[in-house]
């Protein structure tokens, strides 16, 4: 006979750290947002960097296979700039929420 696959259940109650205090799950997800924002924003700074580099060179080549590559390099990082753009100003907005 098969036997049934037994799920695992989560801890909903908290998570024990070893110093005896008790964290809950919510928390636990939302904490070190300095950490976050300082890493999401040298992200940004290197995207955009690329970006820039992407539309320099679109500037420059004259190859059209070069061109058109980097005409779609500049826009996938365009909007790779944009998305983490959003992000770190989610997380601002959020650690401005917090106080």
């Amino acid at each position: 006979m098969a036997k049934k696959k037994r799920v695992k259940r989560s801890n909903i109650r908290g998570v024990k750290k070893s110093f005896g205090k008790v964290i809950s799950r919510s928390e636990n997800l939302v904490r070190s947002t300095k950490k976050k924002i300082i890493l999401v924003s040298k992200i940004l700074l290197i995207s955009v960097i690329l970006f820039v580099l992407s539309l320099a060179l679109f500037m420059v080549t004259s190859n059209e296979v070069l061109l058109n590559f980097f005409y779609l390099l500049s826009i996938i990082l365009g909007f790779v700039c944009v998305a983490f753009l959003i992000v770190l100003l989610a997380l601002i907005f959020l650690k401005g929420l917090k106080k």
